[in-house]
């Protein structure tokens, strides 16, 4: 029997880490129900389920079509009723629907009206996609993705930062959809990855920025943070933007093993297996033993319902040096939600931080 509960965790954990470390993209999926739309299109009653009640405005999917909810107008046993716009699509009762965080697709100009150059960042793995946005400022504004995310998840934040004058490069890196691949084809959860945010950072000195603001979402803020501490172009970092970081490995993962009730045996042993198998060290992604290191000014971002990296997390990263860090913190947002849950807020604290940049 200790056998096989050796064999039996073994296995567990040797999936679990195929399924973190492969090549996923993330998907529009619809585990609600579209229960009724009334109101001459104006109202949209779903079932009760994830993200179904969260509050802001959001993006409607369901396939073949999307839209934009906003408040809750009545909720009740089983369902909720949100305000509904920007119909594209048909949209029936009955069929399957899901509520998404990042509320554009495509690319800024067909999302937000903004021109842009389609370039390539050179790495030693080839050409990195990436959206570059012109701006009458001389430090850009740097924009990484999260894990299985695309450069569309940075659209939302585009306009605020157009409007403030910030030059943009919204960047891809290996594995992502039309960028060159990693060696192996997996992910290596950033600890290969910051390399490509470090190139993107080069290039932006390439082309004229006289500085950059690294402004990451989730995975992509952690790599913002490795890259500002140990790439030899750091010096060219002038501050952070962290929106849902990950801030330490270790802890995410316990997160994530505390919510789905897995054994903390199980989850340590998941993390053993993992770093043997892409050679992911814990310590440089804990930001915790890196946060003096960071001699630059941090906008930390973060929902208080966030169901991908533990909120408290962030809490006690704003307190350990409150000199350098300015917190958002979104109370009902989940993960990389604040933006859609308190846009007002979202922007503010975004024009504040940023407003001393050239």
């Amino acid at each position: 029997m200790p056998l096989l509960l050796a064999a039996a965790a073994a296995g567990f954990s040797w999936y679990a880490t195929s399924r973190l470390i492969a090549v996923n993209r993330v998907r529009d999926s619809y585990p609600l129900r579209l229960l009724a739309v009334g109101h001459g299109d104006k109202t949209v009653t779903l079932s009760s389920g994830p993200d179904a009640a969260e509050p802001g405005a959001f993006r409607l999917a369901w396939p073949g079509g999307q839209a934009r909810v906003g408040s809750v107008t009545a909720s009740g046993p089983g369902f909720v009723t949100r305000a509904l716009s920007q119909v594209r699509g048909d949209l029936k009762p009955g069929g399957p629907a899901g509520i998404e965080p990042d509320a554009f697709v495509g690319d800024p100009r067909t999302a937000l009206g903004l021109s842009f150059s389609a370039v390539r960042v050179p790495t030693p793995l080839g050409g990195m996609p990436a959206w570059q946005i012109a701006g009458r400022r001389s430090t850009w504004v740097i924009l990484i993705h999260g894990l299985g995310g695309s450069r569309a998840d940075t659209l939302p934040a585009m306009p605020y930062l157009h409007a403030l004058g910030f030059p943009m490069l919204a960047i891809t890196y290996r594995n992502d959809a039309g960028a060159p691949a990693s060696p192996d084809r997996r992910s290596h959860l950033g600890g290969a990855e910051w390399h490509d945010a470090a190139a993107a950072v080069r290039y932006a000195a390439s082309r004229g920025a006289s500085g950059v603001v690294l402004f990451g979402y989730s995975l992509g803020g952690a790599m913002a943070a490795v890259t500002a501490e140990v790439s030899p172009s750091r010096g060219l970092i002038r501050g952070l933007v962290l929106d849902s970081p990950v801030l330490d490995w270790r802890a995410t993962l316990a997160y994530q093993g505390q919510r789905h009730g897995i054994p903390q045996p199980l989850v340590s042993l998941t993390e053993a297996l993992l770093s043997w198998r892409i050679g992911l060290s814990y310590t440089q992604f804990d930001l915790f033993q890196h946060e003096s290191s960071l001699h630059v000014p941090i906008l930390l971002i973060q929902g208080t319902a966030d169901t991908i990296v533990p909120p408290a997390l962030a809490d006690a990263f704003a307190r350990a040096d409150p000199g350098q860090m300015t917190y958002l913190r979104v109370v009902g947002a989940d993960h990389v939600s604040a933006i859609d849950t308190d846009p007002s807020g979202y922007r503010t604290a975004l024009a504040r931080f940023l407003a001393p940049y050239p």
